[in-house]
């Protein structure tokens, strides 16, 4: 079943996602794509997304979640040895974790926002002063970065990123060099602090350093760097782009905007509208272990399935008026949106994610209530993420 003609890597499909996923939902559910070098399935009804997502046997991640098909490894894998890679982080990414982390969070956000607005234009791209930075340095503290490097560490991110859309192979290589000689540099430099009896900082890289040196089961190099790579990459490009697609439908609709602004208190509802509207990973890669079928269409073994969260979180038989941006949801059901995946590959930074959002968008609407966009942002180049790289705004 794939009559309908779906490009997820260009034109209307990739500048317009949801109207694309629409047409997917109501006349080819399960779509075959076959091009640009890939061929997959793509899954855009919430009974389907949902079923893949809780069906780990049947749609694996043992061959990556982007669509080339390579061995997966550290968190993309799947149990057990996710489990393993799972637990070695998880009590930084909790939301007691986030919680904890507030703090810091609202002195940088303070901190950046005023900067901005402190421009004798009154202008300035909200992007690059704050939606870009602020996730980029909460992660690299979080990993023992110096927040000098956050330029560098930004670079190789998108490298990564770029990769996935296999349009520049050689700079993703590069980058992946140059990432992985920092981080094992970083990562001799506390095992040489271990071995002296010292204690390593207090920071994610130390955690994972600390796990290679277990003498039962020490994880390698490979797995060590994978694992930062996926923190570094998950931690700080989704969370700039919730920020920006959050502000974008905001300050697109002023009533919307001037709602928050005299009621901040709908701040919670408006960032889970946001990622129910406009999810940041658009929907991630599943390698199919055994023929399946899905509305109407026959997987084949070792067949890529697109599982599109954004889809699923605008179905009609599960949400009411699902493409209109409301602020007047139920905040529980809200969170019930797929945008974060479900089950055992649900985003382990969600809560952060969440926080950086929320400690954002009431500073903006503290501190700068006359905010307006100054013209259309533009996409992102990764077909897999939703989100802007510009965002020119005034106040």
């Amino acid at each position: 079943m794939s009559e309908v003609d779906y490009n997820p890597f260009s034109g209307r499909d990739f500048d317009d996602p949801a109207t694309a996923h629409k047409r997917l939902r109501e006349s080819c559910p399960a779509h075959r794509f076959n091009g640009a070098g890939f061929q997959f399935v793509s899954l855009a009804r919430h009974n389907d997304v949902l079923g893949a997502l809780k069906n780990i046997e049947t749609f694996s991640s043992l061959w990556g979640q982007g669509p080339h098909r390579k061995p997966a490894i550290a968190l993309f894998n799947d149990p057990p040895e996710h489990t393993r890679f799972r637990r070695l982080i998880n009590t930084s990414f909790t939301p007691r974790a986030a919680t904890a982390l507030e703090p810091m969070i609202t002195t940088l956000v303070d901190e950046l926002v005023d900067e901005m607005l402190a421009v004798p234009s009154r202008s300035g791209d909200l992007h690059d002063a704050l939606a870009m930075p602020l996730p980029v340095i909460v992660i690299a503290r979080m990993l023992g970065v110096p927040e000098e490097m956050r330029d560098t560490f930004k670079e190789w991110s998108d490298s990564q990123l770029q990769g996935m859309n296999g349009t520049d192979p050689a700079r993703e290589a590069r980058a992946r060099r140059a990432l992985a000689e920092y981080m094992l540099a970083e990562a001799d430099k506390r095992r040489a602090i271990a071995r002296e009896g010292g204690e390593m900082p207090a920071d994610i890289i130390s955690d994972v350093v600390a796990a290679s040196l277990d003498d039962e089961r020490p994880i390698s190099d490979a797995e060590m760097l994978s694992l930062l790579t996926q923190i570094l990459v998950g931690g700080n490009e989704t969370t700039t782009s919730l920020i920006t697609n959050l502000l974008w439908r905001l300050l697109g609709d002023r009533r919307l905007w001037e709602q928050l602004v005299a009621d901040p208190t709908l701040v919670d509802v408006a960032v889970e509208e946001s990622l129910r509207f406009d999810p940041p990973v658009l929907g991630l890669y599943r390698t199919a272990t055994c023929p399946v079928t899905m509305s109407g269409t026959e997987i084949e073994a070792e067949e890529k399935v697109h599982v599109l969260y954004a889809s699923a979180n605008r179905d009609p038989e599960v949400w009411d008026h699902p493409d209109e941006f409301r602020l007047d949801r139920d905040l529980n059901r809200l969170r019930q949106h797929l945008s974060f995946g479900f089950g055992t590959h649900v985003c382990p930074g969600a809560a952060l994610a969440r926080t950086e959002a929320r400690i954002a968008l009431h500073k903006l609407l503290a501190a700068a209530p006359t905010l307006c966009m100054a013209g259309e942002p533009e996409r992102i180049e990764t077909f897999l993420l939703w989100g802007k790289r510009t965002f020119p705004v005034t106040w």
